[in-house]
């Protein structure tokens, strides 16, 4: 089990960072950082600032979205919100694919309920 930081702590009890930031670093779909951690009342946002073509964010494997919403188009040089995470979303990783136009990358988002 890992250990919980103190600013993890502090931002899963507080709401303090209401969002957590992944960029969209090359134009086959590396992500930093590779997993993000979502706790309640959190939503990733994917940055494709350095990224002239875009990408697109899916959930496709058999555990799904732990979103709303199981594909995310992410426009060339912007951001797009996965707002927040279902509910009903079991505290586990979840994989999902950036594709863009060079490839793609396989990251994940860990809930954390």
């Amino acid at each position: 089990m890992k250990q919980e930081s103190t600013i993890e702590r502090v931002q899963r009890t507080t709401g303090v960072g209401a969002h957590k930031d992944v960029q969209i670093v090359t134009d086959d779909g590396q992500v930093d950082p590779g997993d993000v951690d979502i706790y309640p009342g959190q939503e990733a946002i994917w940055f494709a600032h350095n990224n002239q073509a875009g990408a697109t964010i899916e959930f496709s494997s058999a555990d799904g979205s732990p979103f709303y919403e199981k594909i995310f188009h992410v426009p060339a040089g912007g951001t797009v919100s996965s707002g927040l995470a279902r509910g009903d979303a079991q505290s586990k990783r979840y994989k999902y694919t950036v594709s863009g136009p060079a490839g793609h990358s396989d990251p994940g988002v860990i809930i954390h309920n």
